[in-house]
């Protein structure tokens, strides 16, 4: 695996990057979500949401969300330092740094007040997952807990952020499994840490650090494991919550037992988070609920029933996607959560606190690599799916994703469009229609009305690659093409002496261009009946198997593109090469995807190698090169009808972003 260092960690600031839109958290059923809203002292003027996603850390600025009147340009940090699945981030209390640990218990801590994000420390903290973070108050010190590996090695450690020195030996639990940490915010330090399997919460103090034994302290409040535990602001108290359904409330400096309260939920409790007076607790719950609790005396305040908002209507059982598995306050005390299906959720203020937003506000997206987009110009949208089934509708003009579809019947909530399949290629057709192939061998379609229709269509084959003209769209398979007219009607598989790879539609639906293995473009007239005749070859096109096709708006040039190369074909005079091969060859893996300006003079090119290239027919020696644009690969790019210069792209790292390269062009290009 290639190693990831300061220049790849993030997007470069010297790229046009206009907006973009992050991905949401990755979440597990039965596991905690970890969300954190306590941004640090340098960024106490802005509302920051900071969660893992993947293999990358999201912070995203909720101003710029929640109030649509806020610029929302670059409100939006990925970190994309790990190799591993991240599984735990925190701020600084300073606020000028992130901490963040993976599955492999790498810990990174970096610069977030730095344009480049540089990393300060990199070590292997653990032999297992890291779980939980938490920093001293003077952003000195890091406790970091989670599992093991083997029957020896620690599953909590406090160390020093800069050197990675351990600051003494926390406690370690049964059988090195523990799920929560916290750091006392003033001194006398203290840590306190909770357990999995012994359902322990154990108190250390220090410099350096051992576990406190004698006094008054309560350490098995808890009868299962606890999922998180919490110090106040001034801390005053402790307060941990559990798969028992309770939530107990501890002395911050001898973690005496001071109350419990059983049986809060319907489910298990997996976060809590204190409000910025300390007087009330944000829990959240597998029952779908949010509630809030006051500290003096325990006992439930405001109930948020959040599984009702997102299905729209009561129900005795709740949707799967509808748990909510993490939560915390923002600025101005404004409540978040997050479900099983990664959808985020801010609640409207109660009536005990000040501050707040008046109803729910639902944040979608994507969770998962996104594989593919198509546009739809007439009405202002364009979609995305990805490799969970998933399909998003964005808008055009806000780049805000403003819903995800679900099959009819569905009421888990999951938004999966082919079952646990993954969705592996979309378009759209005249009418304002989507159509999408899974790997259930089934093509869905998507009614302008924003309906899922019922009846999918059944393929022999695996769809790979789909591509549409107006009425007619075309399904590549691993067996051959599949015509499908009007959304509805389908033909059989048209099976060839070559593997098709790739395919483009004219915008009459006259002509068929495809890719294929052999190195060729086959290029066909439509027939009635739905057959093809082959009018043409564009042999030896390609040295490689050709993986993109693209016409120009004005369907006088071809585009085409290999693991390399990207060759344009004039089709107004005898399908000779505008730019032949060993020309445009400057990416270094598979090009996935191709898409012609409005004018149709420059082309754009996104490939697996991270990489977005702008490619001018007026100057052919000349590039504009945007490397490490999506980690994982660019899946999808097209550009804003309408706008010269502004593309969308998607990629691998479930991210949808905006460039604007209208000073780079004008500058490369004339």
């Amino acid at each position: 695996m290639a190693s990831v260092d300061a220049s790849n960690s993030c997007i470069p600031p010297s790229h046009p990057l206009y907006a973009s839109v992050p991905p949401l958290p990755s979440t597990t059923r039965g596991e905690r979500c970890i969300l954190d809203g306590k941004c640090g002292r340098h960024n106490y003027d802005r509302s920051v949401l900071l969660y893992s996603n993947g293999k990358s850390v999201v912070i995203r600025e909720m101003d710029a969300e929640v109030s649509s009147s806020v610029d929302r340009k670059n409100k939006v940090l990925i970190y994309r330092g790990h190799t591993a699945t991240v599984t735990a981030a925190k701020f600084s209390p300073s606020g000028c740094f992130v901490a963040s640990g993976d599955a492999r218990g790498k810990l990174r801590v970096w610069s977030y007040d730095n344009e480049e994000h540089l990393c300060k420390l990199d070590i292997a903290a653990l032999t297992g997952p890291i779980r939980d973070l938490s920093w001293d108050m003077d952003s000195k010190r890091i406790c970091i807990v989670g599992e093991r590996n083997d029957t020896s090695s620690p599953c909590t450690r406090v160390i020093q952020w800069d050197t990675g020195v351990t600051c003494g030996e926390l406690s370690q639990h049964t059988r090195g499994r523990a799920s929560s940490c916290d750091f006392k915010p003033n001194r006398p330090m203290r840590i306190v840490t909770g357990g999995m399997d012994d359902s322990r919460v154990y108190f250390n103090s220090g410099p350096p650090f051992t576990r406190v034994v004698d006094g008054v302290l309560t350490d098995d409040a808890h009868s299962k494991a606890v999922n998180c535990i919490k110090y106040t602001s001034d801390g005053s108290k402790i307060v941990s919550i559990g798969a028992d359904k309770a939530i107990v409330l501890y002395d911050g400096k001898t973690m005496k037992l001071l109350d419990k309260l059983e049986n809060v939920h319907k489910g298990n409790i997996y976060a809590c988070a204190w409000n910025g007076s300390d007087k009330f607790i944000l829990t959240c719950s597998a029952d779908g609920t949010c509630k809030l609790i006051s500290a003096e005396p325990l006992e439930v305040v405001h109930t948020w029933d959040v599984a009702e908002f997102m299905s729209g209507h009561q129900s005795d059982s709740v949707p799967i996607g509808a748990m909510l598995v993490g939560c915390t306050f923002v600025k101005d005390d404004i409540p978040v959560t997050v479900a099983i299906n990664g959808d985020l959720t801010f609640l409207p203020k109660p009536p005990m606190l000040d501050c707040g937003i008046d109803n729910f506000k639902k944040f979608t997206g994507h969770g998962s690599p996104i594989i593919g987009m198509a546009m739809d110009p007439s009405r202002g949208v364009f979609y995305t799916a990805d490799s969970d089934g998933a399909l998003c509708e964005f808008s055009t003009e806000t780049l805000t994703p403003t819903k995800r579809f679900s099959q009819p019947g569905s009421t888990d909530l999951l938004h999966k469009m082919h079952g646990d399949a993954t969705i592996s290629c979309l378009t759209t057709v005249a009418g304002g229609n989507v159509l999408t192939g899974g790997w259930d061998d089934t093509i869905c379609k998507v009614s302008s009305e924003g309906n899922v229709l019922e009846n999918a269509m059944a393929l022999t084959a695996q769809p790979n690659a789909i591509a549409s003209g107006t009425l007619l769209a075309v399904v590549v398979t691993v067996e051959g093409l599949v015509l499908i007219e009007n959304a509805s009607n389908m033909s059989a598989v048209l099976v060839f002496d070559y593997i098709p790879k790739s395919v483009c539609v004219s915008a009459d639906d006259s002509t068929v261009y495809v890719g294929g293995e052999d190195c060729n473009i086959h290029v066909y007239k439509v027939l009635d009946e739905f057959k093809l005749e082959e009018s043409h070859i564009i042999e030896g096109a390609h040295f490689k198997e050709i993986h993109a096709l693209r016409l120009s708006h004005d369907n006088t040039k071809l585009a085409s593109a290999d693991v390399r190369d990207i060759c344009v074909w004039d089709l107004a005079n005898n399908y000779e090469p505008i730019v032949n091969k060993s020309k445009w060859c400057f990416h270094t893996q598979r090009i996935i995807c191709l898409a012609w300006s409005p004018d149709d003079s420059l082309l754009a090119s996104g490939g697996a190698d991270d990489s977005i290239y702008l490619w001018s027919l007026n100057k052919k020696m000349r590039r504009l090169h945007y490397p490490h644009s999506h980690r994982g690969g660019v899946t999808g790019i097209e550009f804003v009808n309408g706008k010269k210069m502004m593309l969308v792209s998607v990629g691998a790292d479930s991210c949808v972003n905006q460039w604007d390269f209208g000073e780079d062009a004008t500058k490369k290009f004339g």
